[in-house]
């Protein structure tokens, strides 16, 4: 048995993408970094967040690792379908789409064992030290000092740092053996999902092809991120591969009540119309259900601890924003760790505004996902709510990281005005959304609604009118739901 303890500048407990990123990212700064990072598991395992928006993909483009992503599958695009009828005619299905179309980046569908794997060979290869697999055995911290006691493979390694990164996830080491308490949120949802193999062809449960995606996206919209939009919950539909799809539900826990998690999910795709043709002859794998998806930690650090990615906060895994936020963590934290060993003195100022500033983060997701789940199933009120969305989004992170670097690290938050902006919004969707109930109406669509969001990253000059164009379709999109409600109270008069 060892008596000496091996120091390290940093020790990450949990070796998966977050571990990564934070590790490459710190290289960036300052390669000769010692650092060490703790992983439970032999191979890495099923999880949300299968699909890897154009932001993390650019990202990974800057870190210099975009060869990873060559052996996985790139991702042509999101999707959204809506059948509030739950008809079997698929020209019943209205669809709300975004192709990716080429330009300066794009997404991709991960194999997440496989691409977290990669990333870990790859910091790795550039000097951090792994051990693997990892039992905690015995963990004693005081401010800027963490000793830690881990046995692998029948032996013991005393380690010790004077920073300790939690990044293992949902297993959330720091939160369960210091005891740190989560913040009471608002939004409460749970998650069933499995793999399948030998889904059925388009033509048997999806909309008819469109001839805008067929000659003008990069790849064929079965690799698309499609979303089935269903009363108090949604699907993804995530093709991994030629052979493995993955498939699962996200729902409101408010509103949806089972006993067996199993039995509920075959019932949801049994009584679908469109999940029933998909699934008809599929063979499936096993079935994983999270109680609780969503979750955010009073604070993301003490003296010495920092919590990144999932350990500190998960929102929801629609439109894919938890790699995005764990990158920009990712910088963020960086920066604080480099400056810390270079200077020796904690700069409480900076790390608490890294606190606020990605606490502020997910109070902005949670208040956009929150609202969404009212509304989820409605073709016109959902996508007047994600056009609004988009404007946000694409001018105020996305085109801002393309140009200028160093924004990339800033996450979506709202200013006061947009705030209001926002709470009207809600207000108001949620307000129609009553009304229709009450009423007994639906979305009205016509057979084969089709509508593009207007999304894209082009190269040229065309890259600085798309966040104009973004604005007209939300305020065009909001104007014709209004139209439709006056049409509406007219017609009871």
């Amino acid at each position: 048995m060892k008596t000496n303890r091996e120091k390290y500048d940093l020790i990450i407990v949990g070796g998966g993408a977050a571990a990564s990123f934070l590790c490459l990212s710190i290289f960036k700064l300052n390669p000769n970094f010692n650092i060490l990072i703790l992983e439970q598991s032999v191979t890495f395992p099923l999880k949300i967040g299968e699909s890897l928006i154009d932001m993390t993909a650019l990202f990974v483009q800057r870190l210099g690792i975009e060869h990873i992503l060559t052996e996985q599958t790139t991702k042509t695009g999101i999707r959204f379908l809506f059948n509030e009828s739950n008809s079997f005619d698929r020209a019943d299905v209205a669809e709300f789409a975004s192709p990716s179309y080429k330009g300066r980046i794009k997404g991709y569908h991960l194999n997440r064992s496989l691409f977290d794997q990669q990333l870990l060979d790859e910091v790795e290869k550039k000097g951090v030290h792994v051990i693997r697999p990892a039992e905690i055995i015995k963990n004693v911290h005081t401010e800027f000092d963490n000793q830690l006691d881990i046995q692998s493979n029948g032996e013991i390694h005393l380690v010790q740092s004077k920073w300790l990164i939690d990044a293992s996830g949902r297993s959330r080491f720091i939160q369960r053996t210091m005891n740190w308490k989560d913040q009471k949120i608002g939004l409460n949802t749970g998650s069933v999902m499995a793999h399948f193999k030998n889904i059925a062809e388009a033509d048997e449960w999806d909309t008819p092809m469109n001839k805008e995606w067929d000659t003008c996206a990069i790849g064929k919209r079965k690799f698309s991120t499609t979303h089935l939009m269903r009363k108090n919950r949604w699907w993804w539909i995530i093709r991994l591969d030629n052979e493995t799809t993955s498939i699962g539900v996200v729902f409101d826990n408010n509103k949806v009540k089972f006993e067996n998690p199993e039995e509920f999910f075959l019932a949801e795709i049994k009584n679908d119309a469109q999940l029933s043709r998909l699934l008809a002859k599929a063979e499936i794998g096993p079935i994983r259900h999270i109680e609780s998806v969503p979750y955010v930690s009073e604070r993301l650090y003490s003296k010495g601890m920092a919590l990144i990615g999932e350990s500190g906060a998960f929102i929801d895994p629609l439109i894919s924003p938890g790699l995005e936020l764990i990158s920009q963590q990712a910088l963020t934290l960086a920066e604080l760790l480099v400056d810390d060993k270079k200077t020796n003195h904690f700069q409480a100022q900076k790390w608490e505004k890294y606190n606020v500033l990605f606490l502020k983060a997910y109070a902005a997701r949670l208040k956009m996902y929150e609202a969404g789940y009212n509304f989820i199933e409605s073709y016109d009120l959902y996508t007047t709510w994600l056009k609004a969305g988009n404007v946000k989004y694409f001018s105020g992170v996305v085109y801002p990281s393309i140009l200028f670097p160093k924004k990339f690290k800033k996450p979506l938050t709202f200013t006061r005005i947009e705030q209001l902006g926002v709470s009207f919004l809600i207000h108001r969707l949620k307000k129609i959304h009553t009304k229709r109930i009450n009423e007994g109406r639906i979305s009205a669509t016509l057979p084969n609604t089709l509508k593009y969001s207007g999304v894209r990253i082009p190269n040229g000059a065309k890259f600085y009118i798309i966040p104009l164009k973004l604005i007209g379709k939300a305020m065009s999109g909001y104007l014709r739901l209004e139209l439709v409600e006056l049409k509406s109270r007219f017609k009871k008069h």
